[in-house]
């Protein structure tokens, strides 16, 4: 009896060593995922309300892009070390301190560092808001999302928070928009949104997951 009593004792020790091996070679973090999608949503929020300057939401937005860059790096040999979860932790922490920091330096859109809002800045700026492109893709991935319902390729969860990401990238731009202008740098992040947008439609329709 003792003897059969060590030996499971012993079997447990190896399958728990064995699943915490296994988790730690899991490269899936949700709550990484969820960090960085509400810092991106908190950007938006501030680029809206006019807590953030168009120059702050763009270095704010690059911190983001650096941080996705790391966990792609990270996940690129099949694993996630709890090391590695514990970096890019950090580095989340550290961007969401800085997009507090830049919501709440009292600047705004209109008199931020950039010269943006002054009509009479030159540069980069445009009178022209409208950007044909930007609403003809916006319109396709629409489309896109509404035939991935209609097929079964999307779940209804999954559509939901891809028209959630479409809702971010439209209040984005009527931000960009506000002060009538629509920069060539603010046309090139909102086709940078929608880059990432049309992945997300490529990944979730192809996820294997059905209704």
């Amino acid at each position: 009896m003792k003897t059969y009593f060590v030996k499971t004792i012993a079997t447990l020790g190896f399958v728990t060593l064995a699943l915490n091996a296994y988790a730690d070679r899991d490269t899936h973090d949700p709550d990484v995922n969820a960090r960085q999608e509400h810092q991106d949503k908190r950007i938006k929020r501030g680029v809206k309300s006019g807590e953030l300057t168009k120059h702050e939401a763009k270095e704010l937005r690059g911190d983001q892009r650096d941080v996705k860059q790391l966990e792609k790096a990270y996940k690129s040999d099949g694993t996630l070390t709890n090391a590695e979860r514990k970096d890019l932790h950090h580095e989340l922490n550290q961007n969401s301190k800085d997009i507090y920091k830049q919501k709440h330096d009292g600047q705004d859109r209109t008199v931020g560092g950039t010269g943006v809002g002054n009509p009479g800045t030159s540069g980069n700026a445009s009178p022209d808001t409208r950007d044909p492109l930007v609403n003809a893709r916006q319109q396709n991935q629409a489309d896109r999302i509404q035939q991935g319902v209609q097929s079964g390729e999307l779940t209804k969860r999954e559509a939901g928070k891809l028209r959630e990401e479409r809702k971010d990238i439209k209040q984005l731009e009527q931000a960009y928009k506000s002060d009538g202008t629509l920069t060539s740098a603010e046309r090139k992040d909102m086709h940078h949104e929608l880059n990432e947008l049309s992945n997300d439609i490529h990944d979730q329709k192809h996820d294997a997951q059905t209704r």
